[in-house]
Parts: C-alpha cells; structure tokens; sequence
C-alpha cells in the first residue's frame, strides 16, 4: 500500500558538539575554533587517562607481573640458493635491511661457500619477529621466481 501523508527524511541533530581533548585540556568546537571547555570535562578526560590499562608497546607492564613482555629470542635457519639470494639482499643491501626493520628480527646471511650453491640465513628474534621475517623472505622469493617484480 502506498505510503500516507508526506515522506519527511530523517536528519538527526547532533547531541552537541564534537569535543577535543589535547593536552590534558578540553576544547569544544564552535566554527572554526577550538574553545577551552569547562573544567568538568577536562577532569573527566584526566581521569580516564589515569585509569587507561594499555602501556606502550615494547614496555613492561607490571600490573600483570605472570605476563611476559620479552619473549625469549630463539634462532631459525633457512638455506637460499645463490641465484635468488640477490632478491633478498637488493641493491646495496636495501631489501633486507627492509625485512629487518619491518620484522624487528636479526638476519645475517653468510658469505658464499666454495662449492656450494646455497646460502645460509640465521634469524634471530621473538617467535614472532622471525615468523614475519621467514614470510617476509618467502614472499620475495615467490616474486622474483613469479616474475611478479618487487614487492
């Protein structure tokens, strides 16, 4: 059946305005500025950010003393063939320096052994870190035998 009367679209107003909280201070927005607001609404923001449960990362949190910030670091070992281990490396290093500072891992390749044709890669790091390096390396790999360029 068709609709009765006339369609009004719905805009709801905002409840009020849109508040700001920048160094430990409270402003309101009214057109193109940032007004200090009254001293309640700046208590209330400290206070919450004296109650925030969340630190840094990287940082230890002693309020959960059975927590461990600092994972153990544990070694994983990976053997490249000469031929793509430039793809790993780039030029003048860049690429792995890229999956060093992106999985937070050590990574040390070494030097060419004669008569070998492959290259060892040690890993160092938090599981985690060299789980990110292991993919990170894989998926370098995966493009230069692809043929799908840099990644």
């Amino acid at each position: 059946s068709p609709p009765k009367g006339a369609t009004i679209p719905y805009r709801p107003k905002p409840a009020s305005t849109p508040v700001i909280f920048s160094g430990g201070q409270a402003y309101t927005i009214q057109g193109q500025y940032a007004i200090p607001h009254p001293d309640q609404l700046t208590k209330l923001h400290q206070l919450a950010m004296q109650q925030t449960p969340f630190t840094p990362l990287g940082q230890t949190t002693p309020a959960f003393p059975g927590l461990d910030a600092n994972p153990p670091a544990s070694t994983h070992e990976l053997t490249i063939p000469n031929d793509l281990i430039g793809c790993i490396i780039g030029r003048q290093g860049t690429k792995i320096n890229e999956i060093r500072q992106m999985s937070g891992a050590q990574i040390k390749i070494a030097n060419a052994m004669e008569g070998s044709s492959e290259r060892q890669i040690t890993i160092t790091g938090t599981p985690a870190n060299i789980s990110l390096a292991q993919y990170l390396i894989n998926a370098r790999l995966t493009s230069e035998v692809t043929g799908m360029g840099t990644l």
